[in-house]
């Protein structure tokens, strides 16, 4: 596509774009309050909290703090859990979502013979990382930009942050993700091109209005199209 031709670097969301999250992976929330002999009953409530905190975020704070997220679920509960809950969730993330990659590594082995690949993502880094070791994907990537260093999308500056790591255009950069408001809107906001990674039909259904941008269904398309 023309609109691609000056792009040097991609940049891919994580999950349920490289990863699948799945149904079942809450419970291992479960196994992180246990271990801390917290009551297991609470870990939806947790979870929920967890996604809720986004929300508070602002373009001037948007930068991810473990800290912040325990006082936030604090607050919402009405809990004093300690920031060991975070540390052992995290864990639990880093070793056990990984069941199901969406990415073939054979289309990222293509990719990184003309691009430079990279993943922004909002989590910590620490546990993506180590996700993406797990499954022997991590090699292709030259870097993980996490929330807890960079910001955490669709905020613009989050964005830019990486491009000013990267001494980067947003026309030499490319946003691929799930979801039309982190990823597409935040990326088109920054200038960048996009394509939303629509696996479930669902991705493109929402009230944002969003210019030019492409969709996909299957990761491999993307040996095509870039």
């Amino acid at each position: 596509m023309e609109n691609y031709m000056a792009i040097k670097n991609i940049l891919f969301d994580l999950d349920n774009t490289l990863i699948k999250n799945l149904d079942d992976d809450a419970l291992y929330y479960k196994d992180a309050l246990s271990n801390l002999g917290y009551d297991e009953k609470d870990y939806i409530n947790i979870y929920n909290a967890i996604d809720d905190y986004s929300f508070t975020l602002t373009e001037n704070d948007n930068v991810y703090s473990k800290q912040n997220m325990l006082d936030f679920i604090n607050n919402t509960l009405n809990k004093n859990y300690s920031i060991s809950l975070i540390d052992e969730i995290n864990k639990y993330i880093a070793n056990y979502w990984i069941g199901y990659p969406f990415i073939q590594e054979s289309t990222l082995k293509y990719l990184s013979t003309k691009y430079n690949l990279y993943v922004l993502t909002n989590w910590f880094r620490d546990a993506q990382i180590a996700r993406l070791k797990n499954i022997g994907l991590l090699k292709y990537f030259k870097d993980v930009f996490a929330s807890d260093y960079y910001g955490s999308k669709p905020f613009k500056n989050a964005f830019q942050n990486v491009m000013n790591k990267l001494h980067c255009s947003p026309s030499e950069c490319i946003m691929i993700g799930d979801s039309k408001f982190y990823d597409i809107l935040g990326a088109k906001n920054a200038g960048m091109e996009a394509i939303l990674f629509d696996f479930d039909g669902t991705r493109d259904k929402s009230d944002i209005i969003i210019d030019n941008y492409s969709i996909i269904t299957d990761l491999k398309q993307l040996e095509n199209i870039l």
